[in-house]
């Protein structure tokens, strides 16, 4: 099968999910505290109820000629979903992908600044080591670089900047004067790539998949925010894995104190019962539409379809009646403190996140920060020892300028109870003791 990840492995085949849980063809249970892939499941498996939605919404329209018609359940989603966003948002519009989420929102911001007749503006500026999707267009905008190299004669190269990585600022540095170090790159890339040109920047409020859960010092969107306003700059969040809950906030960005004028979300956005995504705009944003009377220039065959209303509207039901995004923050916390207990491991260095967004960074020395080779595989190693054991976690590399690095995501479903995260932490705890065996050994050997 080419889609696999690793066309070496026999993967099991999961039959069924229910809850927090994955069960495979011979019965055997995985806690899947990797959310169904990075921050998907947040409702959790197997929800019945959302099920009879599909079926009901089915039964009655499944697509639309969108250049036609409208729907009831399409337009009371739309509002549902500026409802739920920040303050000041004022229209939503849906689409499929994470990527085509991203995708739509740096489109958005283009044709904002066309409306308004600064017709120059036309770049992006994001981080790297950070991720927006998988279109050539998006890996551009991205900063990962082992994804960008394959198409590197392909792309343009917006400009980059440094991502906020707390962990590994200069010994020399205070957070403060880090934060203050960011600030002062991010606008000076902003002057010496002309103001003028510069149509917004995006970033991820907490760095998920790319660098496992990295959130920014102190005062660093504040900041960034500022600069944005300054210049003209639209500002973007990219909310894909950090919207609906995860971080214990309806939106990531939320944690950090600014209302950006563009959120782009997906991934939990429907538990993964369908696939989903959105992006929602300011009233800052959207009133040269309404003025100029222009139709958004990024339309898609499955965009404000019905079905993908109907089960988002589900699950933001489910989400608010169950008071999801409250356990969030408390199983967060309390996932954190536990993961702290793995300092006791000479290889692990970092343990970060905010709300259910969790990671563990891995090194070869605690002082020095050094990461282990590329080639050896330590996160992989670990994630397949721990799926061995029952549990699913989401391993990464590439944390330390694109290339080296070692971390674990780990983003369980939102419904997760605090036995749950001793499961997690016990595997997590018997996969680095087997790990650092085997370590030792090695020296050994050598």
């Amino acid at each position: 099968m080419i889609v696999c990840p690793d066309m070496t492995k026999n993967y099991p085949k999961i039959q069924y999910g229910k809850g927090i849980y994955l069960f495979d063809e011979t019965g055997k249970k995985y806690l899947d505290a990797s959310g169904g892939s990075s921050s998907v499941a947040n409702i959790g498996h197997g929800r019945q109820e959302v099920a009879d939605v599909i079926c009901q919404q089915v039964s009655k329209i499944s697509v639309l000629p969108t250049h036609a018609f409208s729907s009831d359940i399409v337009e009371k989603y739309l509002e549902e979903l500026v409802d739920f966003a920040p303050q000041g948002f004022k229209k939503a519009w849906t689409v499929m992908s994470g990527t085509e989420a991203a995708e739509n929102a740096v489109k958005l911001a283009l044709q904002y600044h066309q409306l308004r007749g600064e017709k120059s503006r036309y770049k992006i500026i994001s981080r790297w080591n950070t991720y927006h999707g998988n279109s050539v267009f998006m890996l551009d905008i991205g900063g990962m670089r082992a994804r960008r190299d394959m198409y590197s004669k392909w792309l343009n190269n917006f400009p980059h900047i440094s991502p906020a990585y707390n962990y590994r600022r200069p010994n020399e540095f205070t957070e403060e004067e880090y934060t203050q170090s960011l600030l002062k790159e991010f606008e000076s890339t902003i002057l010496e790539t002309g103001p003028e040109t510069v149509a917004a920047f995006i970033a991820e409020p907490v760095i998920a998949a790319a660098m496992g859960a990295v959130p920014p010092p102190k005062n660093y969107f504040k900041g960034m925010y500022d600069i944005c306003q300054k210049y003209g700059l639209l500002f973007i969040s990219d909310e894909i894995l950090s919207g609906f809950g995860r971080t214990g906030e309806n939106f990531g960005i939320n944690n950090f104190g600014i209302i950006p004028d563009i959120i782009a979300c997906g991934k939990g956005i429907s538990g993964g019962y369908f696939p989903l995504s959105a992006v929602l705009i300011t009233e800052k944003v959207a009133m040269p539409f309404i003025i100029g009377k222009a139709p958004f220039l990024g339309g898609h065959t499955f965009a404000c379809n019905p079905m993908g209303a109907a089960v988002g509207s589900c699950v933001l039901d489910i989400l608010k009646r169950e008071d999801l995004i409250r356990n969030s923050k408390i199983m967060g916390q309390r996932l954190l403190h536990k993961l702290e207990s793995l300092y006791e491991f000479d290889i692990v260095g970092d343990v970060r996140g905010v709300g259910l967004q969790c990671g563990i960074e891995l090194v070869q020395d605690k002082i020095t920060k050094s990461p282990f080779p590329p080639e050896f595989g330590l996160s992989k190693k670990i994630g397949e020892k721990a799926i061995e054991k029952g549990v699913v976690l989401y391993p990464g590399k590439g944390s330390v300028e694109g290339v080296a690095g070692d971390h674990i995501l780990i983003t369980p479903a939102l419904t997760i109870n605090e036995q749950q995260l001793d499961e997690i932490l016990e595997v997590l705890t018997s996969c680095l003791q087997e790990v650092t065996m085997e370590l030792r050994k090695a020296v050994v050997r050598i």
